[in-house]
């Protein structure tokens, strides 16, 4: 199975953990030092170790790897340059006008659990424009009229009402989080503090002053090439569209039909607007000239899967959750076959206060954090494009070398000069090798320092001296080999993981070998040791997926159920044998001493 993404984490390293479960069981890593998935999503795993593991299954390449390793084939692979981005910070109000905004804003206690939410929310659309705020003052009074008429009637909001509050459109990345707790049952509400202050929030917002789009309009006349500007909320994109009317200017709102996109000048289709704003990309031919468009107004609608390379400028006037967003948009300009020699990228950020109360800057380079470890190919900031996570590459250099170097029987080992001493351990456990870097008395399992440190080796001098000093590094490495060996049996009966399913249906499968045994059935001894092992080995989640099918069941559970459910998947194959240890080969790489020699 290939898994295709341009995103495998947006908020978390457990999202990528997560989709590595679709087809890998549980504790198929636990050799390399992940025991557990569902665990290690849960932030039970050492992160250097999962690092190591998920570089090996993603396939991910930087982009000066694709330019030097890639050539000769029958497209030149050329991408446009990219440079620093200056973030900008201005709001959509005055300082004085956003500071009472802001403090108002926390004033608000209604919903519940969901208040802070409620909160966060507001604070995104002012963030965004005043227009946007406004709008969403009155989906919240409309959420408080709701939601007192619902505790009137001692019942919760519907999902009909919650839509009405919350369209889909206007608030896709809170939406889901909001959804469970806004539908809760609400104890009854004193919500008349909250409608004064909503009625204090829309008088200060009715200011017409906009520093932020004051701001972007110089940018442009500044920066005249093709220009995408991305915002979050539809009130804004409606809103610039209308201040900026007199640029050759389109926008994309989202949804679907002729109100879904416009030219200043009216309406039109979404494809239209894309023509006649990249017609190269989307290969059609050139605009009539009352058509022309230089600058395009979208919400993240058109942030996924467009060619739109003919644009060198994209701005990010609203800043998303995730930086997967911020390389979502970017990349419909930064793409193979660009006519740019380079693009660039702006962003405006939120001043204080409202900066302190979203703590964007803070999410996202969590966020950013999380994406090195996976190794996520495009890594994008609110400063331009990041540096490449180490986990790529590694991969392709160590083929490089195994194709170009001459085949060592195994057990072979070999020494080199070099400027720091360290020695590669290569272990095979089971059916997965393991590169282990040891230093001094550390030692630790590191595919990326190991790959470097071999190929240092292909071009190093040899050097002299005998085996102490492997024999040193093995006896380092043998703690951690140790705890491989501890955790790959201890997957075979789940002893650390005994909330699973399976731990509960263990025993009384057991029972039912015991007496299929008393009666001598030979052939359901064997079905049912068969079915624990399935049960024992860590199931897939589409495995778990078709078992809680079963077990949902208002029949009563029988162990045919069970032995039905084991028969219709694939065989274990040969995973649960006996693991074996084998040292494959070292590299010791020995400093110079204090002589020099």
């Amino acid at each position: 199975m290939l898994l295709v993404t341009a995103t495998p984490v947006h908020n978390r390293l457990a999202d990528l953990l997560h989709l590595l479960r679709l087809f890998l069981r549980d504790h198929a890593l636990a050799a390399i030092g992940v025991p557990s998935l569902r665990r290690a999503a849960l932030g039970d795993a050492e992160e250097t170790a999962i690092a190591a593991a998920v570089a090996r299954l993603v396939v991910a390449r930087t982009r000066a790897r694709v330019r030097s390793g890639y050539r000769g084939g029958p497209v030149a692979l050329s991408f446009p340059r990219r440079g620093d981005a200056e973030p900008i910070r201005v709001g959509t109000a005055p300082d004085d006008v956003l500071q009472a905004l802001v403090t108002g804003v926390h004033r608000l206690t209604a919903g519940g659990a969901a208040a802070p939410l409620l909160r966060l929310l507001l604070l995104r659309r002012l963030a965004s424009s005043l227009p946007a705020f406004r709008a969403s003052l009155a989906r919240h009074e409309a959420y408080l009229d709701l939601a007192e008429g619902a505790a009137r009637d001692g019942r919760r909001l519907s999902p009909r009402e919650f839509q009405r509050c919350f369209p889909r459109t206007e608030s896709p990345d809170l939406q889901l989080v909001l959804f469970p707790v806004l539908l809760e049952r609400d104890r009854p509400l004193s919500v008349a503090g909250d409608r004064r202050e909503l009625a204090r929030l829309r008088a200060l917002a009715a200011d017409a002053r906009d520093p932020k789009a004051d701001v972007l309009g110089r940018l442009l006349d500044t920066h005249p090439g093709k220009t995408i500007v991305f915002a979050d909320a539809r009130a804004t994109v409606r809103h610039l569209l209308h201040r900026l009317r007199s640029r050759r200017v389109a926008a994309v709102f989202g949804g679907s039909g002729r109100e879904a996109s416009r030219f200043a000048a009216g309406a039109a289709t979404r494809q239209e607007v894309l023509r006649a704003f990249a017609p190269a990309a989307q290969g059609a031919p050139l605009p009539s000239p009352a058509l022309e468009t230089d600058l395009l107004i979208a919400t993240d609608l058109l942030s996924e899967g467009l060619n739109l390379q003919d644009a060198e400028w994209v701005v990010h006037y609203d800043v998303p959750w995730s930086p997967a967003r911020l390389a979502q948009r970017v990349g419909r300009v930064d793409r193979l076959g660009s006519p740019h020699a380079g693009i660039s990228t702006v962003t405006f950020l939120p001043p204080e206060p409202l900066a302190s109360a979203l703590a964007l800057e803070e999410r996202l380079a969590a966020k950013v954090r999380a994406q090195m470890v996976a190794a996520s190919a495009q890594l994008e900031t609110t400063r331009g494009a990041g540096a490449d996570s180490a986990g790529l590459d590694w991969c392709d250099r160590l083929g490089e070398l195994a194709r170009t170097g001459e085949t060592a029987p195994v057990g072979a080992w070999a020494a080199v000069r070099g400027e720091r001493a360290a020695t590669v351990v290569v272990v095979r456990i089971g059916r997965l090798a393991e590169a282990i870097v040891v230093e001094g008395d550390k030692a630790r399992a590191d595919p990326v320092a190991a790959t470097r440190l071999l190929a240092h080796a292909a071009t190093a001098a040899p050097a002299g001296g005998g085996p102490e000093g492997l024999r040193r590094a093995v006896e380092a490495a043998v703690g951690l080999v140790r705890a491989r060996l501890a955790a790959v049996q201890d997957a075979r009966w789940r002893a650390t993981d005994r909330d699973r399913l399976a731990r509960r249906l263990i025993p009384w499968v057991l029972a039912a070998g015991r007496r299929a045994a008393r009666r001598g059935d030979a052939l359901q001894l064997t079905a049912l040791d068969g079915l624990v092992s399935r049960l024992a080995s860590g199931m897939t989640v589409g495995e778990e997926s078709l078992l809680e099918e079963i077990l949902a069941r208002r029949e009563p559970l029988a162990v045919r159920d069970l032995l039905e459910w084991h028969d219709r998947l694939p065989p274990l194959g040969s995973e649960e044998a006996a693991v074996d240890v084998e040292l494959v080969a070292a590299l010791v790489v020995r400093a110079p001493d204090h002589h020099g020699e």
